[in-house]
């Protein structure tokens, strides 16, 4: 019984994590300007090959555009792109976060 209850957990868990993977590329609407937004709660960028990155709460980032759930995150340095929950984000200055 225990067997099975583990290879339960074990694909309930693989699936899970399957899910909370980067969004693509392809569905990015891309805004006219990058803009500035600042992380409203400790949060985790997530690179289109899987890497997660931690930002702590009040990091800058620059956002080159939006998925439905997610925002796409450019680097201005040599570090690489991810996408981050558009929910734990907020915009700086007078910028407004667009609707989708």
């Amino acid at each position: 019984m225990n067997k099975w209850v583990v290879i339960a957990l074990t694909l309930l868990t693989s699936l899970v994590s399957l899910k909370a993977g980067a969004g693509d590329i392809s569905e990015v609407a891309f805004l006219t300007k990058v803009q500035t937004y600042e992380a409203i709660s400790n949060t985790t960028l997530v690179t289109p090959e899987g890497k997660r990155i931690p930002i702590t709460k009040g990091t800058k980032l620059n956002v080159a555009g939006f998925t439905a759930t997610e925002a796409f995150v450019i680097s201005r340095k040599d570090k690489p792109n991810a996408f981050v929950k558009r929910t734990d984000i907020a915009p700086v200055g007078k910028q407004a976060l667009p609707k989708y």
